[in-house]
């Protein structure tokens, strides 16, 4: 009798079937592509938000300069004159410092500390102001960096002198009273000073009545300028019994619009910017919509609203949110395939596996001669004895 381990005579063991596709590995290889679009998407959004941020914080800095430019600063009050009332006497006796009726320093602050006019000396009849127009700018960009000044006088002028009047601004960095006369030179032609007229039909500055005049200057220092071309007629009633000329004839009120001389260039200086912004924040949102919508990116709207319905009756689900539920029906198929493959691939090796099992039950008749120790010994487990010996 021949040993067992003799290489014809021993049955070998049942082979293992063929590998076959992995679908764990398929699935965690669609996970990972479904992750790294997720965080894609996740930083384009994020890049499309900043843009967007930034085109409303430019729109809304530009919004507010161009905004602030139309509203002037004020200087100047011709609401009320304390002197309107009174009698040319009163009110020196209120002005002049020597009188003991003289006011005092919060009766001026609350009376005429305010007010643009000529109250404020004996020069009845002109009146000099300082105005601070913006700083100076060594650069010249026409129109953008203009001050517009617009004054309005009220006259109460009593001596039924003609109202004609000149007013105008003169550059004076170190104020009104260190501008020479030599400079205060009444030239029509200039947009810094004019020359109001009076007629019969329409009298320059009618006793009671206002009249605006708008000048335009470069940023600067000016020293604003009134003058009647009459001078006062202080033989008038008015005068008599004083040798002082307070008496108010004129009050005046300044609109100066020298913010808009910064702001406008500003403004123009923000504008690419803007435009910028807008382009960047359209390439984000383009970028964006071509990885959540890569079916769509190149079909027109209507393309794009009939697919989504269509999708819609399909499948049961609202698409207007995003194309997450595409990626999920797209994950199920690609499962349901790849277990229609496996499905394939296991009915393949159903009939080697058949051949191997009648292979073993050919060669486990002729093996049951053997002892265990024998068939272990030849490379057979204990499994397989087991199962040999059932079936014999």
């Amino acid at each position: 009798m021949q040993p067992p381990n003799a290489a014809p005579s021993v049955p070998a063991g049942p082979t293992s079937a063929p590998t076959s596709i992995d679908p764990i590995a398929e699935m965690e290889d669609k996970r990972n592509r479904k992750e790294k679009r997720e965080r894609q998407l996740e930083n384009l959004k994020s890049n499309r938000s900043s843009k967007r941020i930034n085109v409303y914080l430019t729109l809304g800095v530009l919004t507010l300069l161009f905004g602030f430019s139309f509203f002037p600063l004020s200087q100047g009050d011709i609401s009320s004159n304390p002197h309107e009332t009174l009698s040319s006497e009163e009110v020196t006796a209120w002005m002049d410092p020597m009188s003991p009726q003289h006011w005092t320093q919060e009766q001026i602050e609350d009376r005429a500390e305010s007010k643009i006019w000529d109250g404020s000396d004996f020069n009845a009849g002109s009146f000099e102001q300082d105005l601070n127009l913006g700083i100076w700018q060594p650069f010249k960009l026409g129109p953008l960096n203009d001050v517009q000044v617009k004054i309005t006088l009220k006259g109460y002028r009593f001596d039924g002198r003609n109202t004609s009047f000149n007013v105008g601004l003169f550059y004076a960095p170190s104020g009104c009273d260190s501008l020479p006369t030599t400079e205060i030179v009444w030239n029509r032609d200039s947009t810094s000073r004019t020359t109001i007229l009076d007629t019969a039909e329409s009298p320059a500055l009618p006793s009671g009545g206002t009249r605006e005049v708008t000048l335009t200057v470069k940023p600067g220092r000016y020293c604003l300028i009134f003058q009647y071309l009459d001078s006062q007629d202080y033989t008038h009633p008015s005068w008599a019994n004083t040798q002082q000329f307070w008496k108010a004839t004129v009050d005046s009120e300044v609109d100066m619009f020298w913010p808009r001389a910064f702001l406008l260039p500003l403004c123009v200086l923000i504008l690419p910017l803007l435009i910028a912004s807008i382009v960047g924040a359209q390439k984000a949102g383009k970028a964006f919509k071509q990885v959540r919508y890569p079916e769509s990116s190149s079909k027109s709207t209507e393309e794009q609203v009939m697919d989504a319905a269509e999708a819609e009756r399909a499948m049961g689900m609202n698409l207007s949110t995003g194309s997450e539920g595409v990626d999920e029906a797209q994950e199920t198929s690609d499962q349901q395939d790849t277990s229609e493959d496996t499905l394939e691939t296991e009915d393949e090796n159903v009939e080697p596996v058949e051949d191997q099992s009648e292979s073993a039950t050919e060669s486990s008749s002729g093996a049951s001669q053997y002892t265990d120790e024998q068939l272990v010994a030849a490379g057979w487990t204990a499994e397989q004895i087991a199962q040999m010996r059932d079936n014999s």
